[in-house]
């Protein structure tokens, strides 16, 4: 078992109900409330920023949830206290948007209109120490460290010697935890860690969760997934962003190439998510492929710029419809928090919402309702300080992330909960090139026989040179081949990375040797030993010719943020 003092863990106990893979609002109207087209959005969202050199970590973790605002608690241990912030749901937006595998064909326009260029679970048992006498009447058994309000939420950073204890103040304080979390407390507490609680603030509304960073000392970035197993989902996809100066690796992970021959390329790679599950279930279940890494261009005013917002403005106008619509001239987010800030502030008349009316309605056209508006006591200062608070310091903060570490690496990878044995690390190798996220192939479509318009063969010739002949007959309109190879591997290369150098090739054979050893050894010393075993076929034995015990939890160290995937303990209040 490896010691991780000095890790920073993201934890992941998906032991919420309420959760839910929600999708954000596209705008489809001039105002904030428009109708709303869903994009994909599902998985566990984090952006990373970590200095190896000062050992300063954030994490900005994206909140999913569903349910009603009393219901929503979040607890994570930490082992230091954190400086805890909001950021901005654009943040994630940008950076998935920019980094987005992408895949296209170009066709040859040798062959007229043959050529498609032309187209184109929950526990049953008993809650462990039921019947011990209950400790909570000893307030001193929870220490309160510190009280913070952030944004919309309630945080207190706690302390206890005794796990019962502090399980029974989270439930007692509205930071309401299910039965099986208290093994887990009791771990963390063990390890002498702190807790983190967060609730949303009386009066607020689910609209108003926001992204939250924690920021800390540590020495490594490290994601643990084993705590994640309790209530993960198949194949569940993790995407990390890490920002910095260099290219980011997973170290006790391997890494995987998928093979783009599999990829549907006349169909924008709609199966893309089936290769990278197949390439990672070669190497182990435990496997990340890069899909971008790189500088990304023209980020200077990829959030936010001076000047960007007339706050001094705003103040000055006290008609709420003349309000909204500066809020709309200055480009301000359309997103849930600005529609539950439209409503907190300019409160829709009962009235209306008797007559029928509906908040698009309203809040698109208030111009039409001067008369009601005029009842409203709208304060634009109080409206401001809420932006200043919730919208634009996030803004200017993710923006000087980015603009301090320019170099931007998305890793990805679907994990099942029996995959989650053990918890990746990731570093830094400036000595690895790029990735593009745009992929493309060049094509020719050829046509002849009985039917010129059906495409007989089509040829294939991708980046390196090689080339892939299809035969058809194919419909130009509709270009179906299915898997090509379905004996062909989804992985090109498994390979293991390091801090510096690069990759060393994992052979088929030897994966399973190499996923025991990461298990128990320093990845540095995996790597010396996969280096110095090229030619074995030995498949039953450790290529550092050490036994291959799974670890069953880690040692904590540094930061153990339990709950990323889901994000923390959240947990819906039991009904009386």
């Amino acid at each position: 078992m490896l010691d991780r003092m000095g890790t920073w863990m993201l934890a992941a106990a998906l032991t919420m109900s309420g959760v839910a893979m929600t999708a954000a609002p596209a705008e489809a109207c001039g105002g904030f409330f428009c109708s709303q087209v869903p994009i994909d959005q599902s998985g566990e969202d984090i952006v990373f920023t970590y200095d190896p050199l000062t050992g300063d970590v954030t994490a900005t973790i994206r909140i999913l949830y569903t349910g009603a605002a009393e219901d929503f608690a979040w607890v994570v241990p930490v082992s230091v206290v954190p400086e805890i912030s909001i950021a901005p749901q654009d943040l994630f937006d940008q950076l998935r948007w920019r980094t987005n595998p992408r895949w296209s064909v170009n066709w040859s326009e040798n062959n007229g209109n043959c050529s498609p260029y032309y187209m184109f679970a929950e526990s049953d048992g008993a809650r462990p120490g039921a019947g011990a006498s209950d400790p909570s009447d000893d307030k001193s058994a929870v220490e309160v460290l510190a009280q913070q309000d952030v944004g919309a939420y309630e945080t207190v950073t706690l302390k206890s010697d005794d796990p019962e204890a502090l399980y029974n103040y989270l439930n007692e304080n509205g930071f309401d935890q299910p039965e099986e979390s208290l093994p887990l407390i009791e771990h963390y507490v063990q390890n002498d860690m702190f807790f983190v609680a967060m609730k949303l603030k009386s009066g607020a509304d689910v609209g108003e969760i926001q992204p939250v960073t924690l920021k800390m000392q540590s020495w490594e970035a490290c994601v643990p997934l084993i705590l994640t197993r309790i209530a993960a989902t198949p194949d569940m996809p993790v995407r990390i962003w890490m920002l910095g100066k260099a290219r980011a690796v997973p170290t006790n992970w391997m890494h995987v190439v998928i093979n783009e021959k599999k990829n549907d390329w006349f169909n924008f790679g709609s199966n893309y998510n089936d290769i990278v599950t197949q390439a990672i279930n070669e190497a182990s279940g435990r496997a990340f492929v890069t899909e971008f890494a790189g500088e990304l261009e023209n980020t200077d005013k990829m959030l936010y710029w001076e000047n960007r917002f007339d706050l001094d403005a705003l103040k000055e106008i006290e008609d709420p419809a003349k309000f909204v619509q500066q809020l709309l001239n200055q480009g301000f987010p359309r997103n849930a928090l600005m529609q539950q800030l439209l409503r907190t502030h300019i409160p829709m008349p009962q009235e209306l919402i008797d007559q029928g009316v509906t908040e698009r309605d309203f809040y698109n056209n208030l111009d039409e309702f001067y008369d009601v508006l005029a009842d409203i006591d709208f304060n634009p200062v109080a409206f401001v300080a809420d932006l200043q608070e919730r919208v634009v310091e996030p803004l200017k903060d993710a923006q000087q992330a980015i603009d301090d570490n320019p170099y931007v690496t998305r890793i990805y990878t679907t994990v099942s909960p029996d995959e989650m044995t053990r918890d990746p690390l990731f570093e830094y190798n400036s000595d690895l090139p790029d990735v593009s996220n745009q992929h493309t192939v060049n094509a020719e479509a050829i046509c002849g026989g009985e039917n010129d318009e059906k495409i007989q063969k089509i040829i294939v010739t991708f980046q390196d040179e090689e080339t892939w002949e299809l035969t058809g007959p194919f419909d130009p309109w509709n270009i179906e081949i299915g898997d090509p190879d379905p004996t062909e591997p989804a992985a090109k290369r498994i390979e293991l990375l390091g801090t510096s150098g690069p990759p060393t090739i994992v052979q088929p054979w030897m994966v399973d040797a190499v996923d025991r050893d990461l298990d128990n050894l320093e990845p540095s010393a995996v790597l010396d030993g996969l280096a110095s075993s090229v030619g074995t076929t030995d498949t039953s034995g450790s290529v550092m010719g050490c036994s291959g015990a799974t670890q069953s939890l880690p040692v904590l160290g540094g930061f153990a943020l339990l709950a990323l995937f889901g994000l923390a303990w959240l947990r819906r209040r039991r009904e009386n």
